[in-house]
């Protein structure tokens, strides 16, 4: 049973690996090859994919501490390799926005669980306190192999713009027969029948309780406008008429930056505070997105878009570990930890299709410059009013 719950560690870190999508590189410019894109259009079929990640958040999440972790694992990498089967077969805008859906749905049923499943793994092997350090080297890893293939595959749409989504097909194929062999860890039984019993709005009042949600929509804004933001990445290049072999080369650069940050998120963690955290991300976020808007200077641009890459993902592990603490008691980690990747999706949704519209009928640099004012304007009073919360001692669970 030891063995068996110890290999489901680098059994998640292959998934990990697998679950990157390598063709984020060059989508946005894979929909300009699509008859009838524009920027507009981009930010509809954003608008779509994340309004359904948004609706089927916090029911698979809710679902999965039902079911179980396990399956809703595997109803996700399902999802995702129909989602892949879509854009491969793409050749109108409703195709391109059914792969959105099914890979936003397949998220869904990841988020949240993928994490509860480790914690619940790690504290069957009595070794929950180390989450943020095991799970940020196999994000680590989960980020850094990915890169390699992300680099070539601009190389790759030498010989189609279809071959990426091919290679993911084959990866999504590994996915689902990595996630059929994971080991459920052993669950007490009063905890399932607690499950059982509990309604949804317990699970709502037990997120109050912890002063969780307030972190979750702070999370929330700063992942669904940066989602939003690199929704346009692959579009804006085009613009700018960067030769789409070096799509991969910046993209890969920044997840390289990311697994390195990831590899260092449980010593990150020890050495910061919350409340800087907080404050850095505050601050950070927004300036290099109103800065896209400001510079008309081509490296500097692609410079940002590589940093925003690298912080994105590179302090994830970190953001998770905060929200684990907070939560840590809760028996509904799945569904809590869902909330925030809901304000994500809902936040991406409404961003990434005004920003369309933006661009469509101005220009990129002003649609980048008026998303990270407004993205700022809506983070600082959620800021103030946690930072509130913990100096009144609301969250004993993080450290000081």
């Amino acid at each position: 049973m030891q063995k068996a719950l110890e290999s489901n560690i680098w059994k998640y870190t292959v998934l990990l690996i697998v679950n990157k999508r390598v063709f984020v590189a060059i989508l946005g410019a894979y929909y300009l090859t699509i008859p009838g894109v524009t920027p507009a259009v981009i930010g509809t079929i954003l608008l779509i994919s994340n309004l359904s990640g948004f609706l089927f958040e916090i029911p698979s999440s809710y679902a999965s501490d039902k079911m179980g972790h396990k399956q809703a694992l595997v109803i996700s990498r399902v999802l995702i390799l129909l989602s892949s089967l879509f854009y491969l077969s793409s050749d109108n805008i409703t195709l391109l926005i059914l792969a959105g859906v099914f890979m936003s749905a397949g998220n869904a049923f990841h988020s949240g669980t993928g994490s509860a499943f480790m914690h619940e793994t790690l504290r069957g092997l009595g070794r929950d306190n180390d989450y943020s350090r095991i799970m940020g080297k196999a994000s680590a890893i989960g980020f850094a192999v990915p890169v390699i293939l992300t680099v070539l595959i601009p190389f790759f749409v030498s010989i189609s713009f279809k071959t990426p989504f091919f290679i993911s097909l084959i990866l999504d194929i590994i996915g689902l027969i990595i996630v059929l062999s994971l080991k459920v860890p052993p669950v007490p039984q009063e905890h399932i029948q607690e499950i059982r019993v509990t309604n949804f709005k317990g699970v709502l009042r037990d997120g109050y309780r912890l002063n969780f949600f307030s972190i979750a929509l702070f999370s929330g804004l700063i992942s669904g406008a940066l989602f939003s933001t690199g929704g346009f990445r692959g579009a804006y290049q085009t613009f700018l008429e960067i030769p789409v072999i070096w799509y991969g080369v910046f993209f890969g650069t920044g997840r390289a930056l990311a697994s390195l940050l990831l590899a260092y998120s449980g010593k990150i963690k020890k050495v910061i505070t919350f409340p800087f955290f907080l404050t850095f991300q505050l601050i950070t976020y927004p300036l290099l997105i109103v800065l896209l808007g400001l510079v008309s200077t081509l490296w500097i641009i692609i410079l940002i878009f590589i940093v925003i890459n690298a912080l994105q993902w590179g302090l994830s592990q970190i953001d998770e570990g905060y929200q684990l603490d907070v939560i840590k008691s809760s028996k509904f980690k799945a569904t809590l930890l869902s909330t925030g990747s809901q304000m994500d999706q809902i936040i991406a949704a409404g961003s990434g299709f005004g920003l369309g519209l933006l661009i469509e009928h101005t220009s990129y640099q002003f649609g980048f410059f008026c998303s990270g004012i407004i993205f700022f304007t809506l983070l600082l009073p959620v800021y103030i009013y946690i930072l509130r919360k913990y100096k009144a001692g609301a969250y004993t669970n993080i450290g000081r």
